[in-house]
């Protein structure tokens, strides 16, 4: 409340002084859009917890409610202004436009993300990074952009306010016993976050967002694919060969992921496991499955490898895993040779031959007890195709690699042997096809109708 009194006071000094030299014109004294914020924010704020209870204030986003708050918002600001004077009984002029802005402004702080509610409504914008509350920076379109300091947080108390606000619901928190979170938030955008005494600098948020609107179609647009290659490789998840789609971080592993799940026939039931959920495709009978962190007393953590073992027990025809880390990879691979055909997953790798190294190094992380060259042979036997995607310097992200991973009737033991299929030439732009896959997958996929060739 002296906060609010301090602002409201500086405020009617600012407009004295305008007054004195002229600068409002012979009228009321006019308001900027900051000055009108500033004067606004708390008492609406205020209005809000009294009229609202804090679960009807946490649905905002349903259409029908956010309706609600927001007119009771702009009945209230009516109000306020046609009520409110100065220190020498002037009513400040504020236009229509300014009153609109300004509304839009206060919902955004007072029920939404702050500074960062705007970007979760442009699909352009695919991650928003705050490095501290006045420092804040955005990936959209392919480029990044720093925010001017007047659009970042007002404080480090406001930035730590907004990301309070933006895990309700999450079932996660962040506080000094537990300074760091990882949440998926209602429109599936994933976020990162850690406070002092962990963020040296402050409270620091990485959110990376997932296009909604993403379909094969706008990956060949944006040059991600080929409509050829794309063409291929819908053909092969038809055919139920068992795909890795490997890359880098926010590389578009699960964006392709996505698209390429698009094109499991719609009569098959899936299962898909995730840390934390992320993929959205079209699906009539599709089960999600999240993995849980343990609660602040160390119990209830739900892991990928209990998903799994899960799945395995709700009769798929396919499961999908989004990254796999550790030794649910065992579980997966196991799976993909015990009847789960046309299963996918992503991992993080640089490379096709590192993405098969790094599988066998999670396998290995299950303890198992088999030997190396076992857990090459399964891994042979389980995966047919590797997809590498990059990001390159001006953000693109692409397809560059497809190979084959030939069975363990080719090769030594305990030696991966791959066969490229597809390379993209980065003098051309092209995606050129190299090779053929091998008789014994063609003829796999010829059993469900498929021909690739």
């Amino acid at each position: 409340m002296n906060l609010f009194l301090s602002q409201q006071h500086s405020l009617r000094r600012r407009l004295e002084e305008g007054w004195k030299q002229g600068g409002y014109g012979e009228g009321s004294p006019s308001l900027s859009d900051e000055e009108l914020y500033s004067l606004l924010r708390e008492p609406c704020s205020r209005m809000l917890r009294q009229k609202f209870t804090l679960q009807e204030l946490a649905s905002w986003r349903d259409p029908a409610q956010g309706e609600r708050i927001r007119r009771a918002m702009e009945l209230f600001v009516e109000d306020f202004l046609a009520s409110y004077r100065d220190d020498q009984g002037r009513k400040p002029e504020v236009t229509m436009g300014q009153r609109r802005r300004v509304v839009d402004r206060l919902v955004s702080a007072c029920l939404g993300y702050g500074p960062l509610e705007r970007f979760f409504s442009d699909p352009m914008v695919m991650e928003v990074v705050v490095v501290r509350w006045d420092n804040v920076w955005l990936e959209r379109g392919g480029e990044r952009i720093r925010l001017p300091k007047e659009e970042c947080f007002e404080s480090e108390e406001h930035c730590r306010a907004v990301l309070e606000r933006m895990l309700e619901g999450s079932g996660r928190q962040i506080d000094l016993a537990n300074p760091r979170v990882d949440a998926r938030l209602p429109d599936g955008s994933r976020l990162k976050a850690h406070i002092p005494p962990v963020a040296v600098d402050g409270t620091t948020i990485t959110v990376r967002r997932f296009r909604k609107d993403i379909t094969g179609e706008k990956l060949v647009e944006l040059g991600t694919v080929s409509r050829e290659l794309l063409h291929w490789l819908g053909e092969c998840v038809r055919g139920r060969l068992n795909i890795v789609v490997s890359g880098g971080t926010a590389s578009g592993k699960t964006t392709l992921c996505n698209v390429l799940a698009g094109f499991i026939p719609k009569h098959e039931w899936l299962v898909t496991i995730e840390d934390p959920a992320e993929l959205q495709f079209d699906h009539p009978c599709v089960r999600r499955l999240e993995a849980r962190p343990p609660n602040t007393e160390g119990k209830g953590e739900v892991t990928m490898l209990a998903l799994l073992m899960d799945a395995l027990r709700m009769h798929p025809d396919r499961i999908i895993v989004g990254e796999v880390r550790g030794p649910e990879a065992f579980l997966a691979i196991n799976a993909m040779n015990t009847g789960h055909d046309g299963s996918l997953l992503t991992l993080h790798a640089n490379s096709v031959r590192d993405a098969l190294a790094r599988m066998v190094n999670m396998v290995l992380m299950a303890d198992t007890g088999l030997p190396y060259e076992a857990i090459v042979e399964q891994i042979r036997s389980a995966l047919d195709l590797v997809v590498h995607v990059e990001q390159d310097r001006e953000f693109r992200r692409r397809i560059v690699e497809v190979a084959e991973v030939l069975g363990s009737d080719a090769g030594s033991p305990g030696e991966f042997l791959l066969q490229p299929l597809w390379k993209f030439d980065r003098g051309s732009g092209t995606w050129q096809r190299v090779g053929s896959l091998t008789e014994a997958v063609r003829s796999r996929l010829a059993r469900w109708g498929v021909n690739v060739e």
